[in-house]
């Protein structure tokens, strides 16, 4: 057998011989030089030139994780000293009994979650705060979807129009609640005068079954201007050439909604309907400013239930049980909102 027949089944073994084991991968294969020395055999092995030796791959793997850690250090940094630390400081808070004059505190353990579990205005601030979802929820999704649907088939006028509706959002809830509260004032408010006299309903925020919906008018009010720019962001980026291939095909306007826009609004669905749960959970400020949780508790939400504790009433770790409440409220109903349709509208968006 001639040199070059012995060489044949080496040739394509070669990248085999050497293994980077640092990037689990084979490095640059190595030159074979054969040389013919009394009718045997002998190869010599050199590197090829520009090969990369090893320890330079091991330089610069950790010089990209360096560099990983040094940008994702002020996010880990803000997420530890605003999410991390008030979490871990309200847990501690809930087992201790604080007084705000002295600097005492007695450790009670589970004895504020026992008492606030068991308490009716606890369960009763849940009721209204799951109510006020339900109220303002649907309606923000479905009148924001109208109205962008409407503002974008504009000819003239849509960034105008998106900016009346959005100008509500950018405003201050606390002063717009003052002045809901007189529009709602009884007999002489706007509200009395034109809907009351119309319908016969007066003196919303009197009645314990009317308040809760006249508190969940002024909260739609004020996050759906925030839901329409979120459906028109959705409604730019359908591609305009599948409309125009659907209504030259014949398909009208609800098909043209329905099979090509429809899907395409997914993910921005999804995210308003997240976005406006949690608002609506997390509900204070018309609370506070326009019924002050009455009549007889029926407007009283978590939030507000939360500062009456802590606050008002200086019951430091009947506020801390509050707050958890809250927040495993809003976890919960966030995870059945993406288990239930969350992840058939992102899929469905990403077709």
């Amino acid at each position: 057998m001639t040199g070059e027949h012995c060489l044949a089944p080496i040739a394509w073994a070669t990248p085999l011989l050497y293994k980077d084991k640092s990037r689990e991968q084979c490095s640059l294969p190595v030159n074979l030089s054969p040389q013919f020395k009394g009718g045997h055999v002998s190869l010599s092995l050199h590197q090829p030139v520009g090969a990369v030796p090893a320890g330079k791959f091991r330089t610069a793997s950790i010089r990209e994780r360096l560099a990983a850690y040094v940008l994702c250090g002020p996010f880990f940094a803000f997420l530890g000293v605003f999410v991390v630390l008030p979490t871990v400081s309200t847990l501690v808070l809930s087992l201790f009994e604080w007084h705000l004059v002295g600097d005492d505190a007695r450790f009670t353990g589970l004895d504020a979650f026992s008492r606030m579990l068991g308490s009716d205005e606890l369960r009763q601030a849940l009721v209204n705060t799951l109510l006020y979802s339900i109220f303002t929820v649907p309606a923000i999704t479905v009148l924001g979807l109208l109205i962008a649907l409407t503002i974008h088939s504009l000819r003239r006028g849509k960034v105008l129009w998106r900016t009346l509706y959005f100008l509500p959002f950018a405003g201050t809830l606390a002063a717009m609640s003052i002045v809901w509260k007189w529009m709602f004032y009884p007999d002489r408010g706007m509200i009395d005068s034109t809907v009351g006299q119309l319908f016969g309903v007066t003196n919303w925020l009197s009645s314990s079954s009317l308040a809760l919906p006249a508190v969940a008018v002024v909260g739609v009010w004020h996050q759906l201007g925030y839901a329409v720019v979120l459906f028109l962001a959705g409604l730019g980026n359908v591609p305009a050439a599948h409309l125009e291939a659907a209504r030259l095909d014949g398909a009208n306007a609800w098909h043209r909604f329905w099979h090509i826009q429809w899907p395409a609004l997914g993910p921005t669905t999804v995210f308003a309907v997240v976005i406006s749960t949690i608002s609506a959970l997390r509900a204070y400020d018309t609370v506070a400013l326009m019924t002050e949780g009455g009549p007889v508790g029926s407007t009283t939400t978590l939030g507000y239930e939360l500062y009456r504790r802590g606050v008002f009433y200086q019951d430091i770790s009947g506020g801390a049980v509050v707050s958890i409440v809250l927040l495993i409220t809003v976890l919960l109903v966030t995870l059945a909102q993406m288990r239930s349709f969350g992840r058939r509208l992102s899929e469905a968006g990403a077709r």
